[in-house]
């Protein structure tokens, strides 16, 4: 990032004890503590190592998976798919620290308390990047798009 990278990916590496990815359909609790011990140092390091450098100010960080989960399993010990409530992190590059945004339902199932999309969220990381996703909009077939379709707002609760 000090040369000036726009964009870093840190992932799970799918040999971390032969565990796979963040994807627990079975063996939820062991799966999630062996990729925690794998990544929760690395992404401390990585805020710390940025801090020092006085990089964090201007570096967005975004933690999340491919897809929210059940509270529940279907069958095994594991989580299905749910993009009904989700969680992610978001640190540095003007997000306002210690922000909790949004709420489910009691039992984890429906996003309740400041509803979001994923429409919202890129607009959010687009307007972080200095751009106007409104203003990518561009007419094909009679229809306008844009990299957040036509939906999304900006959630400025979270904003610096």
């Amino acid at each position: 990032m000090e040369a000036g990278v726009r964009f870093v990916e840190v992932g799970c590496p799918a040999l971390a004890a032969s565990n796979g990815t963040w994807d627990q359909h079975g063996n939820l609790k062991g799966g999630h503590e062996r990729n925690a011990g794998v990544t929760d140092q690395a992404i401390a390091g990585l805020i710390k190592d940025l801090k020092s450098r006085g990089l964090f100010d201007e570096t967005l960080i975004l933690w999340a998976g491919e897809f929210g989960r059940t509270p529940h399993s279907s069958g095994r010990d594991g989580r299905d798919h749910h993009p009904e409530g989700f969680t992610i992190w978001m640190a540095g590059g003007g997000i306002k620290g210690g922000t909790i945004y949004g709420a489910t339902d009691e039992f984890g199932m429906h996003a309740v308390e400041n509803v979001a999309t994923m429409h919202d969220l890129h607009a959010t990381i687009l307007h972080l990047l200095g751009l106007d996703h409104e203003r990518l909009t561009y007419r094909f077939g009679g229809r306008d798009f844009r990299l957040t379709d036509v939906h999304g707002h900006v959630l400025r609760e979270i904003l610096a």
